[in-house]
């Protein structure tokens, strides 16, 4: 008997590999929130999410998903008949071309452990003019970025600049002063509250001009559904505070 359940378990398996024939479009990106699956379309800058359970998993490679219980209630449909997978193909988030697309695997990121920056209102370092410079130029840069080209070529730029960068793992000691500066100048041009986006696009960018090319990461969180983002390096979280971000599950990084 065990023998036998051994092979059906063996035959459902491969069943699911067989009929998992689509792939994620390049610019779709994934992440487990809670009892959610959570796509990130970049094309239209978009999220959509799903049970963790849905039996889309069937047929998406790599789908993040629980075993499949192929007696389940309309497990046998066809790629036609189940009309999440339909919408999903007709929107372009699906592909059948392997070279084209990707496995559905969810980003991944380390859990930042600590701060880049502890707040002090009650001392001030020291800055300079050629900073203040830099991040104008910075936040400029990002603003109208953010405001003339789809985000989709917004991540495409600050991927293709990162490649080209230094590759070399990052120097706290290095970094942390110049985001020190970055977190005391920014109040003359913009306030961080409720714009994280522009905010670690200006730090991205400011940083960049010092040939440090960190991690920007965008997150989500479910019930009730909440998009954020920040930038970090290793267990360091450059822009906002650990315990915070840690609420919230890596879906693209940059």
């Amino acid at each position: 008997m065990a023998i036998e359940q051994t092979r059906h378990a063996r035959s459902g398996t491969f069943e699911i590999l067989m009929s998992a024939s689509y792939f994620l479009s390049p610019h779709v990106h994934l992440c487990v929130a809670g009892k959610q699956v959570v796509l990130l379309d970049l094309e239209r800058d978009k999220y959509l999410s799903m049970a963790h359970a849905h039996p889309i998993g069937r047929w998406v490679r790599g789908w993040p998903t629980p075993a499949v219980d192929l007696t389940a209630p309309g497990e046998g449909a066809s790629d036609a008949e189940n009309p999440l997978l339909a919408k999903m193909i007709a929107q372009g988030l699906l592909v059948k071309d392997a070279s084209v697309g990707k496995e559905a695997s969810p980003a991944v990121a380390e859990s930042p452990k600590y701060a880049m920056v502890e707040y002090d209102l009650n001392s001030r370092p020291r800055t300079t003019l050629a900073q203040f410079w830099r991040v104008c130029i910075a936040y400029t840069a990002a603003k109208w970025s953010l405001k003339r080209r789809p985000i989709k070529e917004v991540v495409q730029a600050a991927r293709l600049r990162k490649e080209r960068g230094s590759t070399s793992t990052l120097d706290a000691a290095v970094v942390r002063p110049l985001v020190t500066s970055f977190v005391h100048l920014r109040p003359l041009l913009y306030t961080a509250k409720d714009a994280c986006l522009l905010d670690s696009f200006a730090l991205v960018n400011f940083l960049a001009g010092y040939g440090v090319f960190p991690e920007w990461v965008f997150g989500v969180k479910t019930d009730p559904f909440y998009a954020h983002c920040w930038v970090q390096q290793g267990d360091f979280v450059l822009n906002d505070t650990p315990d915070y971000v840690r609420g919230f599950s890596p879906i693209l990084v940059v």
